[in-house]
């Protein structure tokens, strides 16, 4: 007997053993989709991980149903990958491939229901509900759950089926369906061979003038254009509606057929050329192809504005050259605009994009093009990670230091910059890491020789880096020589840009109005009711939102524990520095960039438009207007709350403030080097400030890193959290204690740091328990993440514990 570990979309541990029938066999290989029984009557789309003969021992496996396709759909490199973010990120395969793939290509069952013709009805003991899913059983055989909430209330649909169920009225019936549909566009045609009969045609359309004058467009249009005529452009004016062409297609007079489309319009402009190296540009060139001759992937480390695309773009062509593919990361969409533009006037149809703001069915496309090897160049976010690649050459990760690369938010949590280098180990491809701001365990690795460090100091054209000028906030307040958040000092200089008729950035890194509403009678303010946070107040929309769980709330007229009207407002987001300089730059015009003000679809395309016309002449925003813009006429970047920056709760703090503060001013004097950098605190003489303005990274890093050896950070260690979740706090604290004391049985001792009731106690409804693991780095650390699993197994041996809720984050 044959056997197969599948992989299934499941949070699971391990792969599943199935048998192989005969019939199957021949066509069965690694990398393929097949349908399988899991769970009672369920049927999922699982991976084939593993064809071998060892049958098990301790249960009968199933059988597979059926192959879903012709030959593997996830390389074998693929796997590899899969496996090793498995065993390095301590998480579950299933959830890798659940992550991996789009919905539509993971085919699962779906409940749907049919009547049982052998049983009579009797009308006359059925309640409305029972009668209304009856009837549409008569007039459709299958319905399914979803379908039914249409006519039935959601809280009466399982008693209704339940009922039916039990009177054997109707069957439940597993159906599978394909998800994923081509887009098929309708078009028109009039067959050659009527035309010889033309002037009987026209005679018997003389009663029927509309269908007439369409059947003379539709033929007007075929003779003068050499394309398929679409459907949708004869009824555009509104001269025509579909009942015209009805009676044109009955008279069998006009053909209308189907064309499958393309959900995403590829690049149908003039290609271009890329503009030449200049000399300091070349010299890094040969650095990073040094590197690779090495073996070695590269940090290329470009202050803002120095050209690291325009060295991308040599290296991609470089590789398309030679045959293979490149994978271009971002950390997210907002920064594709402008490289896409960049990128399809050189490479049209042979570029892709990738990312989670796309459609399903957009993903399937992109997926199967990249299977058949369509795509030469694709752009995408970490998702983009997991595509069937056919011949990867280059991985380019752009931006790398930044957060979106590994966020805490969405399974299974891992390192994209990381991965990338892994993943292009199996692929034989080279990696670049490219930022003005390395992260610094990247810098670390580039000096201890891991990675080949290739430094762009200077700005393309030799344009002059911005100046950093420290306003002292404090004086300011104290002279009374200032208005709300800003010093008359940062008024004048951005007054004097608008003259000038130059952009400015205004940075401030929170979102909403302001971070609380609070009572001034009795203190009282308002709680998210989920999370142990204070609710922020987003005066565009008058409501109190939880940035952790999303709950949100009207702001309250009074205060509900004294009743008092005597509210106000406490901290300063974005919005309410947006007001402010709306108020005190009248004729200016403002826009706001932060997650709230983009939602909408186009909302980025739109914006970008705004400040490439000077339409925006002062863009206020969270960090998202730090990434990739790049614009020719801003000149000036204020930060009239640079503290806010530091004073967070994390070992990243400074660095993170260092990177946004020099991301942000990568922005100013790209074109003109006349940028100009204002940042306004209460702490004007801060090691950081200071540091920042003498504009010498390579003391900046020495400052980050000598911290970090002194109190045990990454990079010098390995950091594991575990967070442990619970409704009940005392439960969670009984479980956290316990799971320590198992991993003092195998771990070092000060290796182990709490359990400690985590930063925000309570996030949506669960509490929060952590266990921080410092780890040496080397051959230990992969014995101790070991025993860190062992733990794990030891721990939910315990029954009680089986509903507690364990989150491993690798390298925090």
């Amino acid at each position: 007997m044959t056997f197969a570990q599948i992989i299934l979309p499941l949070n699971l541990k391990g792969t599943f053993t199935y048998k192989v029938s005969k019939d199957l066999l021949p066509k069965l290989a690694l990398g393929m989709r097949v349908l399988v029984p899991f769970g009672g009557k369920k049927i999922y789309t699982g991976i084939v991980a593993e064809i071998h003969e060892n049958e098990p021992e301790t249960f009968l496996p199933k059988e597979i149903h059926s192959i879903l396709d012709a030959e593997a759909i996830v390389p074998e490199a693929q796997l590899q990958f899969w496996n090793w973010l498995s065993e390095y990120y301590l998480c579950n395969i299933g959830e890798i491939y659940r992550f991996a793939f789009p919905s539509s290509l993971k085919l699962e069952s779906e409940t749907y229901l049919k009547r049982n013709l052998n049983k009579e009805i009797d009308w006359e003991v059925l309640d409305a509900n029972e009668t209304y899913l009856l009837q549409a059983l008569e007039v459709k055989t299958l319905v399914s759950l979803s379908e039914i909430e249409a006519f039935i209330p959601k809280k009466e649909i399982i008693k209704t089926v339940n009922t039916l169920i039990d009177e054997q009225y109707i069957l439940i019936d597993e159906q599978i369906f394909e998800k994923y549909k081509a887009k098929e566009v309708a078009y028109l045609k009039i067959d050659e061979k009527i035309l010889v009969n033309l002037s009987d045609i026209l005679q018997n359309l003389n009663k029927a003038k509309k269908q007439k004058d369409l059947f003379l467009t539709i033929l007007q249009a075929q003779q003068t254009d050499n394309q398929p005529l679409r459907k949708s452009q004869f009824f555009e004016d509104g001269v025509f509606n579909a009942s015209h062409l009805r009676g044109l297609v009955e008279k069998n007079l006009v053909v209308e057929y189907y064309l499958q489309k393309d959900r995403i319009e590829a690049y149908e402009g003039e290609i271009e050329e890329i503009e030449e190296l200049s000399e300091t540009q070349k010299k890094a060139l040969a650095e990073i192809n040094e590197g690779f001759e090495e073996g070695k992937n590269t940090l290329l480390h470009g202050v803002t504005s120095s050209g690291k695309t325009h060295l991308y773009l040599e290296k991609i062509e470089e590789t398309v050259g030679f045959g293979k593919n490149v994978l271009f990361l971002l950390p997210e969409i907002a920064l594709t605009k402008q490289i896409t533009q960049r990128l399809e006037k050189k490479y049209g149809k042979e570029l892709g994009f990738y990312h989670q703001k796309m459609s399903d069915f957009e993903k399937v496309e992109v997926w199967r093009k990249i299977k058949r090897n369509e795509i030469k160049i694709l752009i995408g976010t970490r998702s983009s990670l997991f595509l069937p690649f056919q011949n990867l050459g280059l991985i380019i990760v752009d931006e790398e230091h930044d957060n979106a690369y590994k966020p805490k938010e969405v399974k299974p949590y891992f390192n994209a910059k990381d991965a990338a280098q892994v993943l292009a180990k199996f692929y034989d491809a080279k990696v670049i890491l490219g930022s003005a701001t390395p992260s610094v365990e990247s810098y670390y690795a580039s000096k201890n020789d891991r990675l080949k460090y290739v430094f762009l100091g200077e700005r393309f054209g030799e344009v002059a880096l911005p100046k950093y000028e420290i306003i002292n906030f404090k004086e300011a307040q104290e002279t009374k020589k200032s208005v709300g958040h800003f010093s008359e000092f940062l008024i004048d200089k951005i007054s004097e840009n608008l003259q000038h008729k130059k952009q400015s950035i205004i940075l401030h890194n929170r979102r909403g109005y302001a971070n609380v509403v609070e009572c001034e009678t009795c203190g009282n303010v308002t709680y998210c009711s989920n999370c142990d946070v204070v609710m922020t107040y987003h005066k565009a929309t008058n409501e109190m939102k939880c940035h952790y769980c999303g709950h949100k709330a009207q702001k309250p007229k009074f205060c509900p524990k004294c009743h008092s009207e005597n509210l106000n407002t406490r901290g300063i987001g974005v919005e309410q520095i947006e007001e402010e300089t709306l108020k005190i730059f009248k004729e200016a015009n403002v826009e706001r960039m932060d997650v709230d003000s983009m939602r909408k679809k186009f909302a980025y395309e739109k914006l970008y438009e705004k400040i490439e016309n000077g339409e925006a002449e002062i863009i206020v925003g969270t960090q998202m207007i730090s990434k990739g813009l790049d614009f020719d006429n801003i000149e000036l970047v204020a930060i009239p709350k640079a503290d806010s920056l530091l004073y967070v709760q994390d070992f990243r703090a400074e660095e993170r403030a260092y990177q946004l503060i020099t991301q942000v001013s990568g922005r100013a004097g790209r074109i003109s080097g006349n940028g100009k950098i204002y940042i306004q605190t209460y702490n004007p003489y801060h090691p950081l400030f200071e540091l920042i303005k003498e504009e010498n990274s390579a003391k900046i890093y020495e400052h980050f890193l000598k911290e970090r050896e002194q109190f045990l950070y990454p990079p010098f260690v390995k950091l594991i959290l575990i967070e442990i979740k619970h409704r009940k706090e005392d439960k969670v604290n009984r479980a956290s204690q316990f799971l320590s004391s198992i991993l003092q049985k195998y771990l070092p001792l000060q290796c182990i740091l709490g359990p400690e009731k985590a930063p925000i106690g309570r996030i949506n409804l669960l509490y929060q328990y952590q266990i921080l693991l410092k780890l040496p780095r080397g051959k230990k650390y992969q014995q101790y993440k070991e025993m860190v699993l062992k733990s794990f197994e030891e721990f939910n041996e315990i029954t009680a514990y089986k509903s507690i809720k364990i989150e491993t984050f690798v390298d925090v």
